[in-house]
């Protein structure tokens, strides 16, 4: 597969996915200054200098596309969260894999309006279709039902709980992880 020759925006219904650009930064970091909440189940703290955010938009485009993709999300050309397939993998010494983890987060101004779930199946329809991968996973801290909510509506498998995977905010935290390969994605 050559990723010169995939076009990696995204329309849906209602919104436009497209690779995050420098000029996101600003955005990115304001909607996480106004709700650092948004980090709680995340593996960040809150940035609190947009240089923080810029760095991580340098890393992402370290390994675009080969390893990572990362749209900012947009409805109605309002930048409103990130979604992303990260540790893209098609092989592992002798093993064929093609796998990718779905990430994502939104201002929580946007909250419960299935911005999420319309986003999220349209990168596994990407993911699918455009990159040919097999299988995509996703996982969400054991406590975050809402994030539970949307990966359920976008239609993954539970394969179960890692208890105590990581330590944050003084304590040890669980994690589900949820999983979907292609045959699945295509009987939906």
């Amino acid at each position: 597969m050559n990723p010169d020759k995939i076009d990696y925006d995204i329309k849906t219904e209602r919104l436009f996915l497209r690779p995050l650009q420098n000029e996101d930064v600003p955005k990115m970091f304001a909607i996480l200054q106004k709700y650092p909440d948004i980090t709680k189940f995340m593996s960040f703290e809150p940035p609190k200098k947009v240089e923080e955010t810029r760095g991580f938009f340098y890393e992402s485009q370290k390994s675009f596309p080969e390893k990572s993709i990362r749209w900012g999300i947009f409805l109605e050309g309002k930048f409103v969260g990130i979604i992303a397939l990260e540790g893209i993998e098609r092989k592992m010494r002798a093993w064929i894999t093609e796998t990718a983890e779905i990430g994502y987060w939104l201002s929580p101004e946007f909250h419960n309006q299935g911005i999420m779930t319309e986003a999220g199946k349209a990168v596994l329809g990407f993911g699918f279709e455009r990159l040919k991968l097999h299988k995509i996973t996703i996982n969400h801290i054991s406590e975050n039902i809402a994030s539970q909510k949307v990966i359920e509506k976008m239609g993954f498998r539970y394969v179960g709980e890692m208890k105590d995977h990581f330590f944050r905010s003084k304590k040890w935290m669980s994690d589900k992880l949820y999983e979907m390969n292609v045959d699945e994605f295509n009987a939906q």
